[in-house]
């Protein structure tokens, strides 16, 4: 199991951490967002490539905003060696105008 971020997120990251930088919950938000908006992501990537201290926290935000967003579990391996069950979190759809 691959425990680093793939670089064509990792490239996509830096970008996305420029335009929205900060540590408020929208920014973490509009963070989260644009990465889901380009790709998958998984609560390692989302912490470790976004800054986002709590992934299913912000997540919850979004689908409280609207959004669709799936969750997908997975095995990864940390830096550690340790396996860890994380979501992988899929943008379906835009917002949800029910």
């Amino acid at each position: 199991m691959e425990k680093k971020i793939p670089p064509h997120k990792e490239a996509a990251f830096q970008e996305i951490n420029k335009q929205f930088s900060g540590n408020s919950v929208k920014q973490q938000c509009a963070r989260l967002l644009q990465a889901l908006k380009m790709f998958s992501i998984n609560t390692f990537e989302a912490s470790r490539g976004l800054g986002i201290y709590h992934p299913p926290a912000r997540i919850l935000q979004l689908r409280k905003l609207g959004y669709i967003i799936d969750t997908i579990w997975q095995v990864i391996e940390a830096e550690n060696g340790d396996m860890h069950r994380v979501g992988c979190y899929v943008l379906r759809s835009g917002l949800n105008r029910e």
